[in-house]
């Protein structure tokens, strides 16, 4: 799976020095890319509900998003845009690794 397009994510949170951008993605969200992203942080996955929710949380971004859905949300502190690489990274290697 591939990262299409990174955008600016509507809802606005620079002036408490956080952004955040949406990520779509070429396919759906799966359990097992799920659960890679999950090493990044610590992982909430509420894999009982309907539609599955997860969470992954550190001190300077979070990544959020539903399972099945073809977009991932990533917000980080000011200065910590790495991450958006990194997320990138792990979602192609679930392929390619």
């Amino acid at each position: 799976m591939k990262v299409l397009d990174r955008r600016e994510s509507v809802e606005l949170c620079t002036e408490s020095g956080w952004s955040a951008y949406d990520m779509i993605l070429d396919g759906k969200m799966d359990r097992e890319t799920i659960l890679e992203l999950g090493k990044l942080g610590d992982l909430t996955y509420l894999e009982m509900l309907k539609q599955p929710f997860y969470r992954i949380e550190q001190n300077f971004y979070m990544i959020k998003g539903l399972q099945g859905a073809d977009r991932l949300r990533v917000a980080m502190l000011m200065g910590h845009e790495e991450i958006l690489e990194r997320v990138e990274q792990v979602i192609a290697c679930r392929e390619t690794c």
